[in-house]
């Protein structure tokens, strides 16, 4: 289902607005992010709509903004991170699903393989995936890098996965779009960062409401970025995003689907908020480390928030006014030519 033409502004929620914890930036982000523009930019051969993609993205603020509380060499590998993030993502969006398979398993050779040299002939993400991962070493504890790994795999084969259901034109009730993008956002891997200097045992995170609290902000992420990215993806054809499962699934037009996942996400932030309350002690050693795990994902929420209105990856004018208003022009789709 599409938007109708009738529609031609639409409201976004505000499912944060009551989230008590505020915009922060990391003090560290203009030597990181020096740093991390001029590794990106050192590799030859990545496509120019990708560095075009990362420069509007603004991607080093959205690690600075999401990672406030970490210190300047996990605050650079959060960087590095989000820039891979963006070339894979900008490689497989456009991949059939025989070409995101073989991507997947460049990227996943090369994270777990830091110290073998890469093909001559193999795609740029090969190389970059390696270098982010040999440099990633310095600041990672053991058990934060098994688990992170771990986190990517599962990323990087439900990108496989989106891209079947992209060549299909298939369209997920919203409850297994869901499930499936907790994969396809690397939402796991995303909050790893949070505990690379921590040494939480595997115990913490199988805990049931640590789950919870995981799972919820992903989910709202996952939620809030589709709403965001809406207008973008509406007007090239995407069909991923949870605006457009809800008016399909629904039968609803575009503002009723916006209020819908606004609804749905405003039901979650309550969910946070309840459970973070009934958090279990896991002794003195550990507990001051889970409160800064759970603060770190608190902050990204609202990190990620800011940065989506302050880049162009989804508004490329007026962002910050639109954050004000909440009213969005909606796109005309693109041509395919």
């Amino acid at each position: 289902m599409t938007a109708d033409p009738s529609e031609s502004v639409f409201i976004l929620p505000d499912p944060l607005v009551q989230w008590p914890w505020k915009r922060i930036l990391n003090p560290h982000y203009l030597q990181a992010k020096a740093e991390s523009s001029a590794w990106i930019r050192s590799f030859d051969g990545i496509l120019p709509r990708v560095q075009r993609a990362m420069d509007l993205g603004k991607i080093e603020l959205l690690a600075a903004l999401t990672y406030p509380l970490e210190n300047k060499d996990v605050l650079r590998t959060c960087c590095d991170l989000m820039l891979l993030y963006t070339c894979y993502d900008e490689y497989t969006d456009v991949a059939m699903p025989h070409e995101a398979r073989q991507l997947a398993t460049i990227v996943m050779d090369a994270l777990r393989n830091p110290h073998k040299p890469r093909p001559a002939d193999e795609c740029v993400i090969g190389e970059i995936s390696r270098q982010f991962s040999q440099s990633s070493l310095k600041c990672v504890s053991e058990s934060a890098r098994r688990r992170f790994i771990e986190a990517l795999d599962e990323y990087t084969t439900a990108v496989v996965e989106e891209a079947h259901d992209r060549a299909q034109c298939f369209i997920r009730n919203i409850d297994d779009y869901i499930i499936l993008r907790r994969s396809t956002a690397a939402l796991n891997a995303t909050f790893m960062p949070i505990q690379f200097t921590l040494d939480l045992p595997d115990e913490v995170f199988e805990d049931p409401v640590i789950r919870r609290l995981t799972d919820v902000c992903s989910d709202l992420t996952i939620l809030m970025n589709d709403m965001y990215s809406y207008n973008i993806e509406q007007a090239r054809g995407d069909i991923h995003n949870a605006v457009i499962v809800v008016m399909h699934q629904e039968n609803i037009g575009l503002n009723e689907a916006m209020e819908w996942v606004g609804d749905y996400c405003l039901k979650l932030v309550h969910k946070f908020l309840e459970d973070l309350c009934h958090v279990p002690s896991f002794g003195k050693e550990f507990d001051d480390q889970v409160k800064h795990y759970l603060n770190g994902m608190a902050y990204w929420m609202r990190g990620h928030d800011s940065w989506s209105f302050e880049s162009q990856r989804y508004f490329q004018k007026g962002g910050l006014d639109i954050q004000k208003s909440r009213r969005v022009v909606l796109l005309p789709r693109e041509s395919s030519n």
